[in-house]
């Protein structure tokens, strides 16, 4: 698989109503990524991110960019999504610490102290966060689901 991205950890990697889907942790600890490729041939070949208002994912597409390396059809077009919108945890909230780099660490308490710091000054108390995290199965469905839309593009062309 070659995607136009460099992301920390690519999860998993599978083909879905035909097309190539990827689901990536964006950072070490950090939210997820969704994205799918359409061939050379797709009538949303080239598309921008800003040409996708008919897609429907979690956030609406947020990337779209070709892909580095030739596969067996072609230069592919990668678009994708991601999982750090309003009310979406933009990191794990129960990493394993013990795997986390110490940049990571600093980083995941510096998040820990704002959130109580703002709890306090807002609420008072320090309050539990709201944010979904999401997890690698919800954003390969998502990835389906788009995979799935592009699909009915394609056969529709």
């Amino acid at each position: 698989m070659c995607l136009p991205v460099t992301p920390f950890k690519i999860e998993r990697e599978w083909t879905h109503a035909g097309l190539k889907c990827a689901v990536v942790v964006a950072r070490e600890a950090s939210h997820r990524c969704g994205y799918v490729r359409v061939p050379p041939t797709h009538p949303m070949y080239g598309k921008s991110y800003d040409e996708t208002a008919e897609l429907d994912v979690h956030g609406g597409i947020t990337f779209a960019d070709m892909e580095p390396c030739v596969e067996e059809d072609g230069k592919g077009w990668w678009f994708g999504f991601d999982f750090a919108h309003c009310d979406d945890a933009l990191y794990d909230p129960n990493p394993d610490y013990s795997t986390l780099s110490e940049e990571t660490k600093a980083m995941l308490d510096t998040m820990a102290c704002i959130h109580r710091d703002v709890s306090m000054q807002v609420y008072g108390k320090v309050t539990k966060r709201r944010e979904h995290y999401w997890t690698q199965p919800e954003v390969e469905r998502e990835c389906e689901s788009l995979a799935e839309q592009l699909a009915v593009v394609f056969s529709a062309a």
